[in-house]
């Protein structure tokens, strides 16, 4: 997820619920277990209750020991282990800009040229229309080079009006594009002190409605957002380190959220997402609750996607956590987490999470974070999976410059 990394957007929350309360049903905590053994197997005898999605998104289901096949799931829903599951968001329009209070883009991946060299990538749009009663951009642009072990970072504000054309996805300021047209394939490139990118990054697998709705609670000190995430995007390109473009490929993801809760409020949040070799996915957050003790929980949720497709939402019990390790910044002094164990006992779930460059901070007048690419390793349902993913780090550098210079405005 994320947060002051992100800006922008007014929706006016009408059923806004709380914290995925909807399609708890769908998403039961022992429904994807054995469920999907019979994904893509409509033949022969099944047990009542048992359903999948097929490839085109038809709900399968066993009814009186057969399978039968529905309609397909029509707007404002999608199939979930058999079932149409509503939902909060309409595409392709509301992956354009909103007009609410804060609303962010941000895309994040991992990609390899030919002779094995690794390089991890940020982009991320913040928009704040309603925020600051200007239509204000903060854009980053990030890249970790493994091989000569630099992270590169380009931060800067910008100001105007968001293109809000329903069928595409077009963000552009200086050394920063996006352009998605009808089909979900984004053309992005950005640049750094040291790199440029151009990359094309598809989706493989579709929108995650995090929340089981497509709504998730801002904490205990705000109110709801929007997020989905597309957790799987293939992506080919080109990096450049100032001596020619070298093509890559890899991994990428993306995360879009947006509605009329106030970051500012917030004290910080550790956000994890993860990619695991068996087409599994993970996403994680905890919102914290005590700014001198980041032990203190304040609320966390999340959403795994199983291997074929189907999205479980993840409570704040579900999930252990434990970091390894502690990283400090020469830069601002924070001692930031490093290195996570990371457990969900009802998927079977151990894994361990490795930072591949620790000084990862992104200095951000907004606010600081770290922002990490990280090697996975572990243990699903006894088997032996590795995978890529990211971590977010906020509030460790202590409160934003905007909370310091307008404190009464954000209580």
């Amino acid at each position: 997820m994320r947060i002051i990394s992100h800006s922008a957007m007014v929706f006016i929350l009408f059923c806004l619920v709380s914290f995925g309360a909807a399609c708890n049903d769908a998403v039961d905590d022992d429904a994807w277990g054995d469920d999907n053994a019979a994904a893509g197997d409509d033949t022969g005898s099944c047990k009542n209750g048992e359903g999948y999605c097929a490839k085109d998104g038809h709900p399968i289901r066993c009814v009186d020991g057969e399978w039968v096949e529905s309609e397909p799931c029509g707007q404002w829903t999608y199939c979930n282990f058999g079932e149409c599951v509503e939902m909060f968001i309409d595409f392709p329009s509301d992956e354009s800009p909103h007009d609410g209070l804060i609303e962010w883009w941000y895309w994040t991946g991992h990609v390899s040229d030919s002779a094995g060299n690794f390089f991890g990538f940020e982009l991320t749009f913040f928009y704040g229309a309603a925020l600051l009663r200007l239509p204000a951009w903060m854009i980053n642009v990030a890249v970790l080079d493994e091989a000569t072990g630099e992270h590169t970072e380009a931060v800067w504000l910008d100001f105007g009006w968001a293109d809000r054309n329903p069928n595409e996805l077009n963000l552009q300021s200086r050394d920063a594009v996006v352009h998605r047209g009808l089909e979900y394939v984004y053309e992005i490139a950005g640049a750094t002190s040291g790199h440029t990118f151009a990359l094309t990054l598809t989706d493989t697998q579709g929108p995650t409605f995090h929340g089981g709705n497509g709504i998730i609670r801002m904490s205990s000190r705000t109110v709801d957002s929007f997020y989905y995430s597309r957790m799987r995007l293939s992506v080919e390109g080109a990096m450049d380190r100032g001596d020619g473009p070298i093509a890559v490929s890899g991994e990428a993801w993306m995360d879009h959220q947006w509605g009329n809760f106030n970051p500012f409020v917030l004290i910080g949040w550790d956000w994890f997402s993860v990619q695991l070799d068996d087409n599994s996915e993970l996403m994680f957050f905890v919102f914290r609750g005590d700014e001198n003790d980041p032990s203190v929980i304040d609320m966390a949720s999340g959403t795994f996607v199983t291997p074929e497709g189907d999205q479980v939402v993840l409570r704040q019990e579900d999930v252990e956590i434990e970091a390894l390790g502690q990283w400090v910044s020469t830069r601002t002094d924070a001692a930031y987490p490093i290195d996570w164990r990371l457990r969900v006992p009802k998927l079977d779930l151990d894994i361990t999470l490795i930072a591949m460059l620790k000084d990862a901070e992104v200095i951000n007048p907004m606010w600081n974070y770290w922002e990490g690419l990280i090697s996975v390793h572990g243990v699903r349902a006894n088997d032996l999976v590795v995978g890529s993913g990211f971590v977010e780090l906020s509030g460790y550098a202590g409160r934003p410059l905007l909370w310091w210079l307008f404190p009464d405005a954000w209580n």
